[in-house]
């Protein structure tokens, strides 16, 4: 009352100034004390606002005192103060109702005729079966697995009887805001983990049929492998057509052996803080391949072993030179590598240039491309670059080595045998003496001429 009262004296105040002034153009004092007149009224009035503003905010907080069901008590944390951290993407142009009550006919659920009036909110039948008489239960009930609340018939925990402001009559405007209302684990891990499943983070129901489904969780597929390859169809065709196949992907978890559906902090989604240690928790023991029961090594112990670490493995990632999913190339490699011990050279034929300048192999000569070499002549070359020239694993580990540096092996292995390298080094050279040939020197700056 007292805020109307001071505004009906400014008001009268206006007045009499321009009944003073009459209707000429108002003097520059005039003009002033009349923008006093109004910057007062808007002050008083956005005092009245303020005030009216904390009762309002009082009345808001107590009522958020009084006692609320469990799922209003969910937190929905924010993106920014303004922004909701899901996006109300049900939220639909027009208020959506339930035909029932846009008849206006409240005996179709409910036993009194207006039962607003009455107090009386009997229904004529208990849900589901209730809901069923409209909606097709063997839609909602035909299938193996049944989610909760469609189980326990509580279809209001999801869907208003009566009006919405969101599509299908929900009681939030994002699928993923209704769901982790009841799936709270779920909701704190979308919050806090960095790499999310683009299909988790767009709506849980890419996935999940919300009333049921005959896979467990009520997934669409098995969530095994035949779910992930609906959308990951590059990786079907990888999966089925590649001849070197990953022996994890048919383990009793499928991808899930090394993914994580929903998501992780890695990259990729993977169960573990790099690609190397998530290989590691399978190859920490010796295991046969899939194809043909070739042995492969304990690479976990080698690698423990051998602490001259390729840049790859420096790195923590076996997948910049195999292919996970698997590969037509020898051992899953990411392009072609020779599967034998000679192989006539081809640059195209090497993964290892990738990474390392592919005249370190084919110059005859050098300075500058290599250090393995006797004054100018490169013995890379030598060894490599031929018709039947050695691989560079014939030489060289790949993964790790302890006693020689370069990454050459202790031994290297021909045929059934493995003969030791015993490579030796010096300032400018060195020499070695596998059972192929005699001991040979090499020296860059004053080249050694072997008479053996």
């Amino acid at each position: 009352m007292r805020a109307f009262i001071k505004r009906m004296f400014v008001i009268s105040t206006i007045f009499t100034l321009l009944l003073l002034t009459g209707c000429t153009t108002p003097s520059k004092e005039n003009r002033a004390e009349q923008d006093a007149a109004v910057k007062t009224e808007k002050a008083l009035a956005a005092e009245q606002n303020q005030t009216e503003s904390s009762q309002s905010q009082e009345q808001t907080t107590a009522t958020a005192q009084e006692p609320t069901p469990a799922a209003a008590e969910v937190p929905k944390p924010q993106k920014k103060s303004e922004e909701p951290f899901f996006e109300p993407y049900l939220l639909s142009e027009t208020e959506v109702l339930h035909p029932p009550y846009e008849w206006g006919d409240c005996t179709v659920c409910h036993k009194d005729s207006n039962p607003d009036k009455s107090k009386n909110y009997d229904l004529v039948m208990d849900p589901p079966d209730l809901c069923y008489q409209c909606h097709d239960k063997d839609l909602k009930e035909g299938k193996k697995f049944v989610h909760g609340p469609v189980a326990a018939g509580a279809c209001t925990a999801c869907h208003n009887p009566h009006k919405s402001k969101n599509k299908r009559l929900l009681v939030a405007s994002n699928i993923n805001e209704l769901c982790t209302s009841c799936h709270t684990a779920k909701g704190e891990f979308l919050h806090k983990t960095q790499n999310i499943h683009p299909p988790v983070k767009d709506q849980c129901i890419n996935c999940h049929d919300p009333h049921t489904e005959d896979f467990k969780f009520q997934l669409k597929a098995d969530g095994k492998k035949d779910l992930c390859v609906m959308c990951h169809v590059d990786k079907k065709e990888r999966i089925e057509t590649s001849k070197n196949k990953h022996g994890a992907i048919n383990k009793p978890n499928g991808c899930q052996e090394c993914h994580d559906p929903h998501g992780t902090g890695q990259p990729k989604m993977l169960k573990a803080d790099s690609i190397m240690n998530m290989c590691l928790k399978c190859h920490n023991q010796p295991l046969k391949r899939d194809e043909d029961g070739a042995k492969l090594i304990n690479m976990a112990k080698h690698l423990k072993e051998n602490p001259d670490w390729h840049g790859p493995i420096q790195w923590g990632d076996c997948a910049m030179c195999h292919n996970p999913h698997g590969s037509n190339n020898f051992r899953m490699l990411k392009k072609p590598f020779p599967a034998t011990f000679y192989a006539n050279f081809d640059t195209k034929n090497y993964i290892c240039f990738e990474c390392h300048e592919s005249k370190k192999i084919s110059e005859k000569e050098t300075t500058e491309y290599t250090n393995f070499r006797n004054g100018t002549q490169n013995l890379h070359y030598v060894h490599v670059d031929k018709k039947k020239g050695r691989t560079c694993r014939a030489c060289h580990d790949f993964h790790g080595t302890k006693d020689y540096p370069h990454h050459l092996r202790k031994k290297t292995k021909f045929g059934k045998i493995n003969f030791p390298i015993r490579f030796i080094e010096t300032p400018t050279g060195g020499s070695c003496a596998p059972a192929c040939h005699a001991r040979r020197y090499y020296d860059r700056e004053k080249p050694i001429v072997n008479t053996k």
